[in-house]
């Protein structure tokens, strides 16, 4: 069973993959798309997101994956557990309002 902590995780992960190809966008090599995981699909439907809600998901998640890129870029992507969290909360109230 999926609990909490593991989307959460996933969260993070997302953040993190999210920074490692914004820097890699600033360097030139953007690849348009090409090496998204698509974690947030996996979130929403985690999250039991009905299709309706999916738009202001969307937007909620987006806004925190371009977050990501003012914290440093570490191996484990500590720094991103507290914005994966807050995103997390985030996504909850936005799924019921």
């Amino acid at each position: 069973m999926i609990d909490k902590s593991q989307i959460i995780h996933l969260i993070q992960q997302d953040l993190k993959h999210s920074q490692l190809t914004e820097s890699l966008r600033n360097l030139g090599l953007d690849d348009g798309g090409l090496y998204s995981l698509d974690l947030m699909s996996l979130v929403a439907q985690l999250m039991q997101v009905p299709p309706e809600q999916m738009e202001n998901f969307a937007e909620i998640y987006g806004s925190y994956l371009d977050k990501a890129a003012k914290y440093p870029v570490t191996y484990l992507g500590e720094h991103l557990l507290p914005v994966a969290e807050a995103c997390y909360h985030r996504l909850l109230g936005g799924k019921d309002g």
